[in-house]
């Protein structure tokens, strides 16, 4: 009863002298593998639906359907500690004019070459999620305005300093990202996490309105 308590699932007499006994025990063995198979499958395939349901599928970032909950929590991680935290919205500068000229197939790879240079140059305790088509979002937990803002314009770098090379192993494609942020947290106003997304995404237009590849502040922030 203890080992059956333990997750046993089948008793076996522990005298297998006789050969009935013993292929008795062995066809068992054999039902409780094939059990065992099926089960990590079902349960291989429960992770699946669940890691593709909060999962970019092209570039492999958290979507949209992750990153506000979580959002939520660095929020309020944020009230409990007094620390700001910051959001950024970030969008591809003209990625129509790349799907337009090298197709669709291209343009994929651009997002998939930003979205891993965005991991690359952001702490492991940050956020980046694919929240649209060529738009991103990045959360940053206790973080200063100082330090968010140096880490916005490293992301503009690193996205135009160095072109896209497409699956060809030719074509190269010179692509940059404009970039918002807002900040929140800290004894700032406390405001509800779809604010202080609507500010990132306002900041975002100031970026684009004055000449895109660049990092805009929101106001409530600067």
């Amino acid at each position: 009863a203890f080992a059956l308590d333990l997750g046993a699932n089948d008793p076996v007499s522990n005298n297998l002298s006789r050969v009935e006994d013993a292929l008795e025990a062995a066809l068992r063995l054999r039902a409780q593998l094939s059990r065992k198979t099926v089960a990590d499958r079902q349960r291989a395939s429960v992770a699946d639906g669940l890691r593709l349901a909060v999962t970019d599928p092209l570039t492999g970032l958290y979507n949209r359907r992750y990153a506000l909950p979580h959002l939520a929590r660095i929020a309020a991680r944020a009230r409990q500690t007094g620390r700001q935290f910051a959001v950024m919205v970030l969008d591809v500068d003209r990625f129509k004019t790349v799907n337009d000229t090298w197709g669709h197939a291209a343009g994929d790879g651009v997002l998939q070459e930003i979205a891993a240079r965005l991991v690359a140059n952001l702490r492991e305790v940050d956020l980046v999620a694919r929240v649209g088509g060529e738009e991103f979002l990045v959360a940053m937990p206790e973080t200063t305005l100082d330090a968010a803002r140096t880490t916005a314009e490293r992301l503009c770098r690193a996205v135009h300093q160095n072109p896209v090379r497409l699956a060809d192993g030719v074509t190269k494609i010179s692509v940059t990202v404009s970039i918002g942020l807002a900040m929140s947290g800290g004894g700032l106003q406390e405001q509800l996490v779809e604010w202080v997304v609507d500010e990132a995404d306002r900041a975002l237009l100031g970026s684009k309105a004055e000449g895109r590849n660049q990092v805009k502040i929101s106001a409530s922030a600067a």
